[in-house]
């Protein structure tokens, strides 16, 4: 049976960049590094943020259909459902588009990958040891291990309850088993003495380092198995300006002669290289040397910043838009009419928490897969691991949407209440406890402003008719360092260069706004599953949600900066201490009405 197996190419970063796994048609895969990218790239311009990386380029892989991106069969342990033998498969019996299947059955049945993986905090991931794993139950008769030609099956028991105690990995060779009971725990291999392999499942063994990390089993569906970090920024002025990336000397620094030059500035054939640049792109010799001489120089001045000065300058270009854009500009923003009309729940309080509106007609983002980690996330594992990984797996994607600045006045007096500190003081002792430094900490200006955004991307689904998925936050929060900073962009985007069609920048314009905020506040007030929802102690992965669950507040995760975590919908209407408990009472329940 043929199987062409396919994914966007927008999910080569996330939720399928490499490192991790992903589940098609019966079938399982592990995405190798960009190292391994075959054919030529396709450069993804943003020289700030490879700037703020530390890397010379972003790339993405081929769109030609005769450079596919590189998967890897994982696990290759694979059992068959109906003779339940399992076969540990090798790249040798790839055949294209084709499924494995079982050779020992008339009717040739797909083969299944084995549910669980080997991990470490290292990173590294590998195949259960099914054999030592078989052969590790202690029997009188005989030495198990000395087994020399095991052939296994995947049995499951009766009578003994649906658990891992039901599953047994038995040898028909010599009838040695053991169920799966006990593989998950934190020594069930070191049991039978597995050790790291120091490598992933698309490397051989001239790439394995040394690691002394043990081992753990684990389905290899489960979110510790793959933590990937993805950096993204919005491209903005000036060098999202159509005048600023079409220029001559712009086109000239994408070329493949300008990047030789710089690479060979004293190679014998550079002038030859230069006349032609000149000729190719409408500049003379001298322009072409200018460039190189600013370039060279550039290159060996250490760049100031990093990743954290993404938002600080994302906030300046919001909070700042400007006009006579030009069509062909990426980035497009004007700051929405005025006044607050046709909202429900008066004017004049939603003026006073959130005194401007900026409509994004235009946006592209850049997301950048940096590195990824497993279990314990005890290393980073690069998402390039070539020896002269120059380059990040990157897309571009493009879009709309509409940002909100909240008042920094109202918004500082209402985060240094006493009530609002307590209220979040447990989150921020269990994120400290499970030292998350991947996330967020959860700052009372942080929860509500992630909240609330949970609620506009819910509400403005229901009334534009995105699906939630296709719409996504981006949150602006003073993090002590930099400029005060309180906003959220709600924005829409996909990867072509149309975009959008500017139906999420309408819910943004007066007085439709006004009906999807009062909608927004109005949802924060009740859930299908309080009082339980609103007054519980902890909620969601880690507890590190508050009163927030599926029927009220939750997104799906593509959607959300922070996987669901530090939610806490209190914080907006608490009759004691919500931002929004004036709006809330004066709302009543009932969204506005669009006039």
């Amino acid at each position: 049976m043929t199987t062409v197996r396919k994914v966007r190419r927008s999910q080569i970063i996330s939720p399928f960049g490499p490192g991790a796994i992903i589940d098609l048609v019966g079938e399982s895969f592990v995405v190798e590094d960009a190292g391994r990218w075959r054919g030529p790239r396709v450069p993804v311009e943003f020289p700030r943020l490879a700037s703020y990386l530390g890397v010379d380029s972003l790339a993405a892989p081929s769109p030609s259909p005769r450079w596919p991106i590189p998967y890897y069969r994982f696990p290759q342990w694979l059992f068959c459902t109906g003779c339940r033998r399992m076969s540990r498969w090798s790249y040798t019996k790839e055949v294209a588009n084709t499924a494995p299947s079982c050779e020992n059955c008339p009717g040739r049945k797909q083969l299944v990958p084995m549910r669980f993986v080997a991990v470490c905090a290292g990173g590294h991931l590998s195949d259960v040891d099914w054999i030592g794993w078989a052969h590790s139950s202690i029997r009188r008769d005989r030495n198990q291990n000395q087994c020399q030609r095991p052939v296994l099956e995947f049995l499951s028991k009766a009578k003994v309850g649906g658990g891992l105690n039901s599953l047994v990995v038995r040898c028909a060779t010599c009838r040695g088993e053991r169920s799966l009971d006990g593989l998950t725990t934190r020594i069930g291999l070191a049991q039978i003495g597995s050790k790291c392999t120091g490598r992933q499942p698309w490397q051989d063994q001239r790439d394995a380092v040394p690691c002394s990390e043990q081992v753990v089993a684990m389905q290899r569906g489960a979110s510790s198995v793959y933590f990937p970090t993805v950096v993204s920024a919005i491209d903005i002025p000036p060098d999202s300006a159509w005048s600023t990336f079409s220029t001559p000397l712009a086109s000239l620094r994408k070329s493949a002669e300008f990047k030789f030059l710089l690479s060979e500035p004293n190679h014998e054939l550079a002038k030859a290289m230069i006349g032609i640049a000149a000729g190719k792109h409408g500049l003379s010799p001298t322009e072409i040397e200018a460039a190189l001489a600013q370039e060279l120089t550039d290159s060996r001045t250490p760049t100031e910043g990093g990743p954290e000065n993404i938002r600080p300058d994302e906030w300046a270009a919001l909070i700042n838009p400007q006009g006579n854009h030009d069509p062909k500009d990426r980035f497009i923003s004007r700051r929405a009419d005025h006044p607050w009309g046709g909202t429900g729940g008066g004017a004049i309080g939603w003026q006073a928490l959130i005194p401007d509106v900026v409509l994004v007609d235009r946006l592209r983002e850049v997301r950048v897969l940096t590195h990824f980690e497993r279990h314990t996330m005890g290393q980073v594992v690069p998402s390039n691991l070539s020896a002269d990984a120059d380059f990040l797996p990157a897309v571009e994607v493009f879009g709309e949407g509409f940002f909100l600045r909240f008042d920094e006045d109202a918004l500082s007096s209402w985060e240094r209440s006493g009530l609002v500190v307590e209220r979040c003081r447990k989150l921020l002792e269990r994120h400290r406890t499970k030292g998350l430094k991947w996330l967020s900490e959860p700052t009372p200006r942080y929860v509500l402003l992630h909240t609330f955004a949970h609620l506009l991307l819910r509400n403005t689904a229901f009334e534009a008719g995105y699906s939630t998925s296709a719409l996504r936050e981006r949150l602006y929060v003073t993090n002590g360092r930099g400029p005060a900073m309180a906003g959220v962009l709600i924005y829409t985007a996909a990867g072509d260069h149309e975009g959008t069609l500017g139906g999420l920048v309408r819910m943004g314009e007066f007085p439709r706004l006004g009906r999807l905020l009062d909608m927004s506040v109005t949802a924060a007030l009740w859930c299908s599953f309080d009082p339980v929802c609103s007054d519980h102690p902890g909620q969601g992965p880690d507890g590190l949600s508050l009163a927030a669950c599926h029927a009220c507040t939750l997104t799906p995760e593509t959607s959300c900066e922070a996987t669901n975590r530090l939610l806490d919908r209190r914080l907006l209407v608490d009759p004691e201490f919500g931002f929004f408990k004036d709006l809330a009472a004066a709302i009543g329940g009932v969204p506005g009405t669009v006039l």
